[in-house]
């Protein structure tokens, strides 16, 4: 659906793009210069529509649409060829009737001609980055859309990732607040900071009354503050389930963020992982190391139990 509606973005502006030219074409004042400033404001309202892009619609008007679009293209580009071999052909005339060399008249014929060229290349650069647009959004998983749409508005190029932050460090988020955000889809501070009130009072499963309490405003500016520092703005998690190990005796922040890290993120991870593969996670400098034969006892009984509500849910 998405690539549907950036390729008909492209083929739209393109059309804009051969009716421009051809417009310069038939006003002989009007210099490759102008063509050269008309070709850059496209591309610049290309990207303004691209910021702007949404997955609603109907397939099939889209789908009509777009044929329509390329049937005008097609007529375009024929009549600019046609224009541009009567003008090549009017100048040469004009020389031999005003006694002069038609090499005299070689500038304007070249600006013809480079104009053409700008605008066939101008339409399969759009093309050429809406397909790239359209790849690079489905990459993202669905749930993630509304983080991608929120990035291309910004201008922010989005960007996929495994491992989830530590949104505890976010001013107001404790280990409790960072597991509900977790197991919302959200994981890194950018994310954060683009909630709004009642979409974070939500995920943080606040009461109205405690809300009421929440500088959310504090929130977001602290995750703005760590994205930047970090430099992962416009990072989005790729939601893969995360569980939480403060569940579990013995795995404090340190170990549980050790073993985010490492890509064990849940309790069947866990449960399934060799003491050896726990201590290589954890690289432990305690002189009394972890009872990760304990983690993985504690992980198995807590992977159960989830799988048991998750049938009678």
């Amino acid at each position: 659906m998405i690539r549907k509606t950036l390729k008909l973005l492209a083929l739209t502006l393109a059309v804009g793009a051969l009716l421009a030219l051809i417009g310069l074409l038939k006003q002989k004042n009007r210099t490759l210069e102008d063509a050269q400033k008309r070709i850059a404001s496209i591309e610049q309202r290309m990207n303004e529509i691209m910021a702007s892009i949404s997955g609603e619609g109907q397939v099939a008007d889209l789908r009509n649409e777009l044929t329509q679009q390329r049937a005008e293209l097609e007529r375009l580009h024929t009549e600019l060829a046609a224009l541009h071999a009567r003008t090549a052909c009017s100048q040469v005339e004009s020389a031999i009737k005003q006694d002069v060399s038609p090499s005299s008249e070689a500038p304007a014929q070249t600006q013809a001609s480079e104009s053409y060229e700008d605008a066939a290349k101008t339409s399969e650069r759009i093309e050429q980055r809406a397909d790239a647009g359209a790849e690079m959004l489905s990459a993202f998983p669905a749930a993630k859309q509304r983080f991608v749409e929120r990035a291309v508005k910004a201008n922010i190029a989005p960007t996929l990732i495994e491992r989830p932050q530590t949104l505890s460090a976010i001013d107001g988020i404790g280990p409790i607040f960072e597991q509900r955000l977790y197991n919302a889809g959200i994981g890194t501070y950018w994310e954060v900071a683009t909630l709004d009130d009642e979409t974070l009072r939500r995920i943080l499963q606040l009461s109205k009354a405690r809300a009421a309490l929440v500088r959310f405003d504090t929130i977001r500016a602290s995750a703005q503050r760590l994205a930047e520092e970090t430099q992962t703005v416009g990072c989005i998690w790729n939601s893969e389930p995360v569980d939480d190990f403060d569940m579990i005796p013995g795995i404090g922040e340190v170990y549980k963020r050790r073993l985010y890290d490492a890509g064990i993120r849940t309790y069947a991870a866990l449960a399934n992982a060799t003491p050896e593969l726990l201590e290589q996670a954890c690289a432990s400098l305690s002189p009394v190391p972890p009872d990760y034969a304990g983690w993985i006892e504690a992980a198995r009984k807590l992977a159960a139990q989830k799988r048991r509500n998750e049938m009678t849910d």
